[in-house]
């Protein structure tokens, strides 16, 4: 059983204990001796770890997605907590994969019977079908309830898949109200669909990654394919409506670039793009507040994304008061909202 966890780290800490490669590069430093550098991973996160004077076996023999017993010490480096290792050696006695495998803070029963009572509101017995063809199959939905939706970017642990399609579909829900010109049943049933892809894509058995599938497929094509075929065992299935719903599935990163194979064409679409883009970003945001709190920064900003490209504003600061104000006091901090030459938005 696991002692050390990386979140509870702390400067200055002993550590010996066994974590999972996540990444792993070799350097060498000015004089020419080579140093090993790893990203080293539990449940609660991810450290970056240095061995200085690295051996050929630590050099040749370690791999992304080992498991490694490290000795070693955490320090303070560019105002990030760092493992200095001393030693560090393959593992490979038993592990429990719930040491190293983050799951979602939601009860996935739970979600799953929220998911399903939004799904009994659609109306369309031909979406109806489809809709049961995945999550009325045993299999797929213990699959689909302990997948993740990311390896590391957003809602990437066990559950994640569940929580972040559960969200998209009450955002959807949310904005078929404000956009009547919505079908309501085809846009819905599309969000609850749109990452079915994912069971495919990752495997999670002790850590988080891509399959085959994944590298050569896809989510995106992939569950396009999977949903295709489903609408296609349907009998008198719509001909348009299945491709409005491929299709919605296959434009649901909006743009080429973002992997996705079409741009959105229809109103369905769109806003399925809209929903699955926000869920994603508050996600990220949510996860770089978590970690900047985590690592004890006090300032308004977390360090700059490396995927939205900026620092994240934290939210105006709550004043505690232990008395009420007086007339005329100011309940915030007046500079902080001073002009000066530094304006933190403009990043």
């Amino acid at each position: 059983m696991k002692r050390y966890y990386i979140a509870d780290f702390q400067e200055g800490a002993k550590v010996e204990d066994v974590f999972l490669i996540a990444s792993k590069s070799v350097g060498s430093t000015r004089s020419g001796s080579p140093f090993l550098k790893v990203k080293l991973g539990d449940k609660t996160g991810t450290i970056d770890a240095v061995k200085w004077d690295a051996t050929e076996t630590e050099l040749g023999s370690l791999r992304e997605q080992d498991f490694v017993l490290v000795h070693g010490a955490v320090r303070a480096y560019n105002g990030d907590l760092q493992l200095t290792l001393d030693t560090l050696r393959k593992y490979s006695d038993h592990i429990d994969p719930t040491d190293f495998l983050p799951a979602s803070p939601r009860d996935p029963e739970e979600m799953f019977t929220e998911l399903r009572a939004l799904l009994k509101q659609i109306a369309n017995p031909h979406l109806n079908s489809v809709l049961t063809a995945f999550f009325g199959d045993k299999a797929f939905a213990e699959r689909f309830g302990k997948a993740p939706a990311a390896t590391k970017i957003h809602h990437a642990y066990i559950g994640g898949l569940l929580e972040h399609t559960l969200n998209v579909v009450n955002n959807c829900i949310a904005l078929a109200g404000l956009y009547s010109a919505a079908d309501r049943d085809l846009l819905v049933t599309a969000a609850a669909l749109h990452d079915v892809g994912k069971v495919e894509e990752f495997e999670w058995s002790v850590a988080i990654k891509y399959s085959d599938a994944g590298h050569l497929v896809g989510h995106v094509v992939g569950g396009a394919m999977m949903v295709k075929k489903a609408a296609d065992a349907i009998k008198d299935f719509d001909p348009i409506l299945n491709l409005a719903l491929q299709h919605a599935i296959l434009a649901h990163h909006g743009m080429k670039e973002y992997g996705s194979p079409k741009q959105p064409k229809s109103i369905e679409a769109m806003i399925l793009h809209a929903a699955d883009d926000l869920d994603a970003k508050v996600a990220m945001y949510q996860n770089a507040v978590a970690e900047s709190d985590r690592n004890g920064d006090l300032g308004l900003f977390t360090k700059r994304h490396f995927i939205l490209d900026r620092p994240m504003f934290k939210g105006v600061p709550v004043q505690k008061k232990e008395k009420p104000a007086e007339p005329g006091e100011l309940l915030f901090d007046a500079d902080l909202f001073a002009a000066d030459d530094y304006d933190p938005f403009s990043e």
